[in-house]
């Protein structure tokens, strides 16, 4: 239980400790949260005894990145990989907060 608290409290400090160690590298801090974030999301669906999330979630996530891509090559007409890698982590980092914001909603109701 503690686990789902604490993994990602441990996630935002690792963030801020690779933000501080290395200030001008082309990634950020909050790279490092969907590990996190993912680790606990699937503690909070062991706890409430629920099947994974994980299926459901990173299906989600897969119709997210083939909109992007598509919307993206018919757009430039070409796919810069190094952006468009980094545009889907940025949408991963973020659907994996709301799945943990979701997920915190259902132990609470």
């Amino acid at each position: 239980m503690l686990m789902i608290i604490f993994l990602p409290i441990l996630g935002f400090i690792t963030a801020a400790i690779v933000n501080a160690v290395f200030p001008k590298a082309k990634f950020r801090g909050y790279d490092v949260l969907p590990f996190f974030f993912i680790v606990a999301c699937q503690n909070i669906s062991s706890f409430l005894k629920n099947s994974s999330f994980l299926p459901y979630g990173f299906l989600t996530y897969f119709v997210l990145v083939l909109v992007i891509s598509i919307s993206r090559a018919i757009k430039f007409k070409n796919i810069d990989s190094g952006k468009l890698f980094r545009k889907l982590w940025d949408y991963l980092t973020v659907c994996t907060i709301f799945w943990y914001i979701g997920l915190l909603f259902t132990i609470i109701i």
